[in-house]
């Protein structure tokens, strides 16, 4: 249960998920929308069209989530790159990516960059992709992701949620190859039914029950859903306050 003053934020929005839609699924909302909202600042200077071959760097929850948002929205052929194989890359395919390229396999961006490039031209887009998502949060991914791109592509940022400092690369590239730079942050308050409305048009066409792992809220469920995480043998980790909410 969450309170809200209305007195004291007048302002706040409150959307009520369907009847027959899941808490945990529902519970996807928010980072599905910040995934819809990066598409749209995409879709807003002519970077994503129906069609598109996409590129999506990372393969955790928001990468994940990133397919299905591509996809819904219209995307021609997705590929991601992340690791590790299981759980993460094969639940990419599972959630309707059409390759992935695992970092365990192509350990340095020059041959990330060749497979990519080898894997647009097998789905018929030969000079690289149309848009390039940075889902990962890594620094390193920006310039990686700027060779994956055909020229006059579009490469989105939304994964440098947090500070990771500077990294070096040439802006030359960026102007050379004819590029649109966009950045996405987060979510506004209209962006959060997009996400529900997606989640509920969609709750059949994927196996939502393999996104989340569920633990519960005590220390050592904390504990282990930290660990889970950081060790990648999820996808997302996800603490149940009450296990009676969801059974």
């Amino acid at each position: 249960m969450v309170y809200v003053d209305f007195e004291m934020f007048p302002a706040t929005k409150i959307y009520k998920l369907p009847d027959n839609m899941t808490l945990l699924l529902g519970s996807l909302s928010e980072p599905i929308a910040c995934c819809i909202r990066a598409l749209n600042r995409a879709k807003a200077v002519g970077g994503f069209n129906y069609g598109d071959t996409v590129v999506i760097q990372g393969s955790g929850p928001i990468g994940l989530l990133m397919v299905v948002a591509a996809r819904e929205m219209g995307a021609g052929t997705i590929i991601v790159i992340g690791a590790p194989e299981e759980p993460r890359l094969s639940l990419c395919r599972d959630f309707s990516a059409d390759a992935t390229v695992c970092l365990d396999d192509y350990s340095t961006a020059e041959s990330r960059i060749n497979k990519v490039r080898k894997l647009t031209a097998k789905f018929g887009a030969c000079f690289g992709a149309d848009l390039v998502i940075d889902c990962a949060g890594h620094p390193t991914a920006g310039p990686e992701g700027v060779e994956m791109l055909r020229d006059g592509g579009t490469y989105v940022e939304m994964g440098q949620f947090t500070d990771a400092g500077p990294i070096e690369t040439s802006w030359h590239r960026i102007c050379s190859k004819d590029l649109t730079i966009v950045a996405s942050w987060g979510i506004t308050a209209d962006d959060l039914p997009l996400g529900v409305d997606l989640l509920h048009r969609s709750s059949n066409r994927y196996p939502w029950a393999c996104v989340q792992t569920k633990f519960p809220l005590t220390e050592n469920g904390v504990q282990e859903a930290i660990e889970c995480a950081k060790t990648m043998k999820c996808v997302k980790a996800t603490i149940i306050p009450k296990p009676s909410l969801i059974n």
